[in-house]
């Protein structure tokens, strides 16, 4: 029994595993962590390793069927609309987040794709990989 209860216990911890760098272990989904939040840039690293901040801040809900995105920078909003990237046979892969809007940093591209280092109820940490301008720059969002 002792045995028994040690070999589940051990599946139950690999099987709880993140996907992400942060939290190991999670009991909340990706949507839970992500969603009903302002998320308030703290810095972005770009590509070459010089570090930047920014008056910015990124919300992500559902209401109804609609997800929605919306993105303050400099006290003007924008909204769109957000999902996680489609993966094999029908399933969705959570380590990728699709954003749709169009803003004045990626102004000929509405469609942008951001790896998800981080996901945790405080933490976000993202990599664009899909705008010219921002492409394999990292954010680091906090909860305001």
């Amino acid at each position: 029994m002792k045995n028994t209860l040690l070999i589940l216990s051990a599946i139950f911890i690999l099987a709880s595993c993140g996907k992400y760098e942060k939290p190991f272990i999670s009991f909340k989904s990706p949507e839970k962590r992500l969603m009903d939040k302002t998320w308030k840039l703290d810095k972005i690293v770009k590509a070459n390793g010089n570090e930047i901040t920014a008056n910015q801040t990124f919300t992500f809900k559902i209401e109804g069927s609609d997800s929605i995105a919306t993105r303050t920078v400099d006290n003007v909003t924008y909204t769109g609309t957000w999902n996680w990237l489609p993966a094999l046979e029908g399933k969705l892969d959570k380590q990728r987040l699709v954003v749709r809007m169009v803003t004045p940093l990626n102004p000929t591209n509405s469609k942008i794709i951001y790896d998800v280092k981080v996901l945790t109820s405080k933490k976000l940490e993202i990599i664009d990989r899909g705008s010219a301008n921002n492409a394999e720059d990292r954010f680091y969002f906090v909860v305001e």
